[in-house]
């Protein structure tokens, strides 16, 4: 599954239930159900229950494996291959069921043109998803989870006061007691304060913070976009949207220029 949202969850208790019912109806003896919650097929690495599939097979632990269609095997046609060759190798079939086909009843080069079907459409969706984000950044989409503020819509924030003081202090401790980001990390968790997700704070997130400048009342976005969809790589971009927001303020925009100045001078020395 390629979202962890309400409905896709619901979509994925139904995909499980559909193949308890197939297993029974077929009198097929089920071992395991692999699912990966909330991770794109479209590469291999980040798929855990994919990988123990293919380790399991290794195994003996089962003689087939079937799924929906082979773009809920594998997105991406050389993860596809790999994990096809690795099954073949141990002698497990894989059963497609959207197009009735098995791996060991069919040669490589037919199944390789499904994959690369499959990909082509993720490749498809991913331009779709592009367009729909850069139009609603155009518009002034906000966050959907950033420190100091609470989500109100697609396109508000309220400032979250007792964030904001966090905030306020953030920079209040970078920029008059020169504190470094690390330093304010450290005095944030001493101090039990925690993170919008409710873990600690390090220097990563104090820098996050630091070079916001939402916190200004300038909402910047579409700064980055996906340059690869198969690896997720994102690359900076000309092509970005400023907004001005005025009920976003929480310190001054001197403030915040006196942070930069800072952090590009500690670059140089090679500090933070």
């Amino acid at each position: 599954m390629s979202t962890k949202g309400e409905s896709q969850i619901s979509s994925l208790k139904n995909q499980r239930d559909f193949f308890e019912d197939f297993a029974k109806s077929n009198n097929f003896n089920l071992v395991k159900i692999y699912a990966d919650e909330g991770i794109s097929g479209t590469h291999m690495k980040k798929r855990e229950e994919f990988i123990r599939l293919l380790e399991d097979s290794k195994k003996n632990m089962f003689d087939i494996v079937v799924t929906k269609d082979v773009s809920r095997f594998a997105r991406n046609t050389l993860d596809f291959l790999k994990g096809i060759r690795t099954l073949k190798e141990n002698s497990v079939d894989v059963l497609f069921l959207s197009n009735n086909k098995t791996v060991l009843g069919e040669s490589e080069f037919i199944l390789t043109i499904y994959a690369a079907l499959a990909q082509q459409e993720s490749e498809n969706l991913s331009k779709r998803v592009i367009f729909g984000k850069k139009q609603s950044a155009k518009e002034g989409r906000t966050p959907n989870v950033i420190f100091g503020y609470d989500k109100e819509g697609t396109f508000n924030l309220k400032i979250n006061e007792s964030e904001a003081k966090t905030v306020k202090l953030i920079f209040n401790l970078y920029t008059k007691n020169k504190f470094g980001m690390q330093k304010i990390a450290t005095f944030l968790n001493d101090k039990k304060i925690p993170t919008k997700k409710r873990k600690k704070w390090n220097g990563k997130s104090i820098e996050r913070i630091l070079k916001n400048p939402i916190y200004t009342g300038i909402l910047i976005n579409n700064k980055t976009t996906v340059s690869n969809f198969l690896s997720s790589k994102r690359t900076n971009t000309d092509d970005f949207f400023v907004h001005k927001k005025d009920n976003f303020k929480i310190i001054s925009k001197s403030q915040f220029e006196c942070a930069q100045k800072i952090i590009k001078s500690k670059r140089k020395q090679g500090t933070v």
